[in-house]
């Protein structure tokens, strides 16, 4: 979100899209190596929609060409993009990672949780308490 935020200020909108359509099509192309993963690893657990493994088979060659030609044609873009994605690595590491943390960094990371969800709408509901009353 930060790297995004500068972007913005020092950018146009029309290099911020180039950058997240590269992002978005990566982690398509991810997600669709890890269904064929989990099909091959572990092909007796229950999906509610099994699939004919020659679909994202092509998909994959397709999403593969894409994502060369890409790299091919707009590599400083892309190289941004990938920068972009490794800013998460430190968010990673602190936040899920990191096992034994200071009680302040729990605090910490908690308040800004229950911040983000205030600010977004989004709260679970709590399980007990007076809402259940």
């Amino acid at each position: 979100c930060l790297a995004t935020l500068i972007i913005m200020l020092v950018g146009d909108t029309y290099t911020l899209i180039n950058y997240v359509s590269f992002i978005n099509y990566l982690c398509y192309g991810v997600t669709i190596m890890g269904l064929i993963v989990l099909r091959w690893r572990k092909p007796k657990i229950f999906r509610p929609i099994k699939v004919n493994l020659l679909i994202p088979l092509t998909y994959l060659a397709f999403w593969a060409f894409l994502l060369i030609f890409s790299l091919y044609s707009e590599p400083v873009v892309c190289g941004i993009g990938l920068i972009i994605i490794l800013t998460g690595v430190p968010v990673f590491f602190l936040g899920v990672y990191w096992r034994n943390k200071p009680k302040c960094v729990n605090r910490l990371t908690e308040s800004l949780t229950v911040w983000g969800q205030k600010l977004c709408f989004v709260v679970f509901p709590q399980c007990g308490g007076a809402e259940e009353e």
